[in-house]
């Protein structure tokens, strides 16, 4: 059930799924057919709350079988798919591909994230990838104090198999054959904690300063990393 998911879809405006909403919208701004986004790890489907059915076709690709069931309601493609193993899409090329919050959950994402370049994508195609921040402040100073606690979602989320700086995410693009063009970050999701830092509501200044640090000190201060390039194999 999508109540007992780990997965939720953050709407404000400094959240991965907004930003990459975003950017998707501006790759498409000169696209006279629907955008065809090819959405690796899709959950229940999560960008179409963002990017309507009129300009954008939406495949996606998902491992949980309930959440790839909700996300038929609405993606126009969804493919159940174990990215750890075998798998073949019927689909022509994406004008984009999207991996949010996906290459942590794997043993080894630089040979999944290269297989899936080569197979589905052209030279050139749009690559969005967001990763979280293994050293953002609050994992370095439980660090100091011995602490490396898994959680049920966040930073040290206990599926994540592997994790990323600034630097290492940078380095898995490259080996991937990805350029990267632009490094955007989101800050710590206050709104999640609790709903007061949300837009309209009165604490919701502190998360705007929030965002501010976190863009301005990428590598201590940002949640995620969102990392927008293009395929040049």
């Amino acid at each position: 059930m999508e109540g007992d998911s780990p997965y939720l879809l953050k709407q404000d405006r400094f959240s991965s799924h907004a930003q990459i909403a975003m950017q998707l919208r501006r790759l498409a701004a000169t696209s006279l057919n629907p955008f065809r986004i090819l959405d690796i790890g899709c959950a229940s489907g999560f960008l179409r709350e963002f990017l309507p059915s009129s300009d954008f076709y939406l495949i996606g690709v998902e491992r949980d079988p309930d959440l790839a069931e909700k996300a038929r309601q609405q993606y126009d493609e969804v493919y159940p798919a174990d990215l750890t193993q075998a798998f073949i899409l019927p689909i022509q090329p994406p004008n984009a591909i999207v991996l949010a919050d996906v290459l942590e959950h794997l043993p080894d994402p630089e040979t999944v994230l290269i297989g899936l370049l080569q197979r589905y994508t052209k030279p050139g195609t749009p690559v969005i990838i967001s990763l979280p921040n293994v050293a953002h402040l609050y994992v370095r100073l439980n660090l100091l104090l011995g602490r490396f606690e898994y959680s049920d979602r966040g930073i040290l989320d206990r599926t994540h198999l592997r994790f990323f700086t600034l630097r290492t995410a940078q380095q898995l693009c490259a080996n991937c054959g990805v350029r990267i063009q632009s490094v955007g970050v989101t800050p710590v999701p206050l709104p999640l904690v609790h709903p007061i830092f949300g837009e309209k509501q009165p604490l919701f200044p502190i998360h705007q300063f929030n965002a501010f640090l976190a863009s301005t000190f990428k590598g201590l201060l940002a949640f995620q990393f969102i990392l927008r390039g293009v395929y040049e194999p």
